[in-house]
């Protein structure tokens, strides 16, 4: 979606490259960009996407003092974004085999 688009405004006002909305249960990603930018995005927005979709929300929010939950919403996708895939590789090679969680599994 263009870079102006209403829908790329998240909750602080703040215009952003890629918003998650929990109420409608959409990612939106302005459509110029590209890999490598976009892969970091999008493994962003998709831990945000996780924490709503899997009730971890409240769980993700208990872990502020000062409530800034939306600081620690950002804290908690960015640790995602910048070590899922670190990780899962880690436990693929220590395996030796691609590995399974929820039903999911790496290739």
């Amino acid at each position: 979606m263009p870079a102006d688009d209403p829908s790329l405004i998240d909750r602080t006002d703040t215009p952003r490259l890629a918003v998650t909305d929990a109420r409608d249960r959409t990612i939106y990603v302005v459509d110029t960009l590209r890999p490598p930018l976009l892969d970091r995005v999008m493994l962003h927005e998709v831990a945000h996407a996780i924490t709503v979709s899997w009730g971890l929300l409240p769980e993700v929010r208990s872990g502020t003092l000062r409530g800034d939950t939306i600081g620690v919403e950002e804290w908690a996708a960015q640790l995602i974004e910048n070590h899922a895939m670190e990780a899962v590789q880690a436990a693929r090679r220590a395996l030796g085999r691609p590995i399974c969680v929820r039903g999911l599994c790496s290739d």
